[in-house]
């Protein structure tokens, strides 16, 4: 279904404004997606679309696999498509001209239930105030296509469903469940039953040594001050990545690569 929006106060372009910050998306519990390939990733996992808006001059576009998209959603009456100006249009996105396109999506509810649920052994990614975007985002898709079961997000980590982390994620976020943990005592509950491990500059051992197979969560900690001590404390085991060279550590997406892919290795 095609709907014509001519004013920039119309609730729809009201609610995609509104879910530019992060207060506005915790409060609708929605997010936006944007860009041709995250929509399309969107639909073809059946996520629970709000409505897809397009600048006006899309409609007319020839260019293979837009067009479909577009006749596609016009002819579904499941699917709101929303065509506004293009000046406006470029307002209500965050990377500005370009983008083609965006999804107000409606998010997915994960809690306790969902790890319990997990098959016995898989690992967990627990992300301890990953502030980067870029960082975020990529952590994510690693976790996804090592074959960890779940992402834990402790407080104070960046907003998952900012445009910018999502486009990071290139669509992984929605492979994976993505839970937030609010204190320590919870994180002790969700990971029951799993080895806490955590990456250490110092007293860890090489992370190679270690069994990293199956039945781990993982800890990432923050970008410059790494994992909060009180998660340090809990910790079961403690792993290093040997540096040489003078190299003091490595970036935190980089270091969770490896040690994520150990486990398939090994």
């Amino acid at each position: 279904m095609l709907v014509q929006i001519k004013s920039p106060g119309n609730r729809r372009t009201k609610l995609v404004r509104k879910l530019q910050t992060r207060k506005g998306r915790t409060e609708e519990r929605r997010f936006v997606a944007e860009g041709r390939n995250l929509v399309t990733e969107i639909l073809e996992r059946g996520l629970d679309v709000d409505f897809i808006m397009v600048p006006e001059s899309l409609l007319s576009e020839r260019r293979s696999g837009t067009a479909d998209l577009i006749e596609s959603c016009i002819g579904s009456p499941d699917i709101t498509l929303c065509a506004v100006p293009d000046r406006e249009f470029e307002r209500l996105t965050d990377a500005g001209e370009g983008i083609g396109m965006l999804a107000v999506v409606r998010m997915r509810e994960y809690g306790a239930e969902t790890v319990r649920a997990l098959p016995p052994g898989s690992n967990l990614l627990v992300l301890d105030r990953i502030q980067d975007p870029g960082n975020l985002g990529t952590l994510v898709r690693t976790a996804a296509a090592a074959g960890y079961g779940a992402v834990l997000a402790m407080s104070g980590t960046a907003d998952l469903w900012s445009p910018k982390v999502l486009r990071a994620t290139a669509g992984t976020v929605f492979a994976i469940p993505f839970i937030a943990v609010k204190d320590t005592e919870e994180l002790r509950e969700m990971t029951a039953g799993r080895r806490l491990a955590v990456t250490a500059v110092e007293g860890g051992r090489p992370y190679y040594r270690e069994n990293l197979r199956e039945g781990i969560a993982l800890v990432i900690g923050n970008e410059s001050r790494g994992v909060s001590p009180e998660i340090m404390e809990m910790a079961d085991v403690r792993v290093t990545l040997p540096m040489k060279g003078g190299v003091e550590s490595l970036n935190a997406a980089s270091a969770a690569a490896i040690l994520m892919y150990e486990a398939v290795r090994q």
